[in-house]
């Protein structure tokens, strides 16, 4: 411990000695730790950010009947409300989170004198999650008015801007008529690109006045609780459909199972470049500080190579001498990775306030204790690899030589 102590205090006597060169080694490491921690917190931001907007585009997974039958056996089965109940009764509610059904139809829209052909869909309360939709102007229909069939309709905005005209919020509260039914419209769905040119309606509210109590629908939409679990969810949508189907080959399957996957794929690819680019920029920034540190420790032995002569000529072991220039190394790295840390929190919490207001597409940045740890951890690592080539070769300097230096 005494040999420890005595070295440490030359290792810091040293560091005072050439105070000009250790700041500017310093400064390497102080921004390299920083850049570590102020790139994992948008890293983490972006993906929190991205990642929810991706999940909504990319998790839906829509489930449609088809013709293919088993040849010789009975016909294809249309879907039911008996498909809907059994995705939403045995799924894992960690892999789907949602089971939207779906009854299209076409049907003459009027109102007042104008009159518009358009779709009209009856569906879940969950439909707008599914369709990553919005209202625009009202409210949609709720749970109540689901299990009462009321006679209430939200319009798409293309359909809305052909009954109403410019101001498609007075549609709200308004009375139109979807074939020979009224209905109140009690919102005005925001632009979506698709399904612009639809009435929107609680399913039974369709069943009882549109299209009679039949069971059957047209569709099933599926939400995965997140896109890498789209996979999972597809796997137990068809165990389940090919059950209550008696489908006993995938050929013979009666039903459909569609998903943007190229969505998924641009999705994932993004999320990976972003992590490559980070890991890219920090393992640059970090060898930066590594050969900086290096070559300054370089440096320093070169010049005190008359000290080290001296050191040994009365008595200084290589451990010794080893011992002083990696503990210098480390000091250095340490120091400056504990004022990278606080530099890199600072930039990190300032992010947090000012991306949101002038820059949200990159999202709010995530301060990461973990994160603070492992980068100060670095640092230490930093200084002792950095530091061993020159303490070793301090260590086997000859005393002759070096007194001669």
């Amino acid at each position: 411990m005494t040999h420890f102590n005595e070295t440490l205090r030359i290792a810091l006597h040293c560091m005072r000695a050439g105070r000009l060169r250790t700041v500017l080694t310093m400064l390497g490491i102080v921004l390299s730790i920083s850049l570590v921690i102020a790139m994992h917190g948008v890293n983490m931001g972006v993906k929190r950010s991205y990642g929810e907007a991706l999940d909504s585009l990319v998790s839906p997974i829509t489930v449609a009947s088809v013709s293919a039958v088993k040849p010789g056996g009975n016909g294809a089965r249309t879907l039911t409300d008996d498909d809907v109940a059994s995705l939403s009764q045995q799924s894992d509610p960690s892999v789907i989170r949602k089971v939207i059904p779906m009854l299209n139809g076409q049907a003459g829209i009027r109102r007042g004198a104008t009159v518009r052909k358009g779709a009209v869909l009856g569906t879940s309360t969950d439909y707008l999650s599914f369709n990553n939709g919005a209202v625009a102007a009202g409210s949609m229909f709720t749970e109540d008015q689901y299990r009462d069939s009321a006679r209430v309709t939200l319009l798409g905005s293309t359909l809305a801007a052909a009954l109403f005209g410019d101001n498609t919020a007075a549609a709200v509260g308004s009375t139109i008529f979807i074939g020979r039914q009224e209905f109140t419209v009690i919102g005005v769905l925001a632009v979506v690109g698709r399904a612009d040119f639809t009435a929107m309606m609680p399913m039974t509210t369709a069943r009882s006045l549109l299209y009679g109590s039949r069971r059957a629908i047209n569709g099933i939409g599926v939400l995965a609780t997140d896109m890498d679990e789209v996979p999972s969810a597809i796997t137990r949508i068809r165990e389940i459909m090919d059950r209550l189907h008696y489908i006993d080959e995938p050929s013979h399957r009666d039903f459909s199972i569609s998903v943007t996957q190229n969505n998924i794929t641009t999705a994932a690819g993004l999320l990976t470049v972003l992590d490559w680019l980070t890991l890219g920029v920090t393992a640059i920034a970090l060898l930066i500080g590594a050969l900086g540190l290096a070559n300054i420790m370089l440096i320093t032995v070169t010049d005190r190579t008359h000290e080290i002569g001296i050191r040994k000529a009365i008595g200084a072991r290589r451990g010794a001498i080893l011992r002083q220039f990696l503990i210098e190394a480390v000091l250095i790295a340490g120091i400056g990775g504990l004022l990278g840390v606080a530099l890199g929190i600072g930039a990190t919490v300032t992010g947090q306030h000012l991306l949101p207001r002038f820059a949200p597409m990159w999202g709010v940045p995530v301060l990461s204790i973990p994160a603070i740890g492992i980068a100060f951890g670095i640092s230490l690592i930093i200084g002792l690899l950095a530091g061993c080539y020159p303490a070793v070769r301090a260590a086997r300097l000859c005393p002759m030589d070096a007194l001669r230096h």
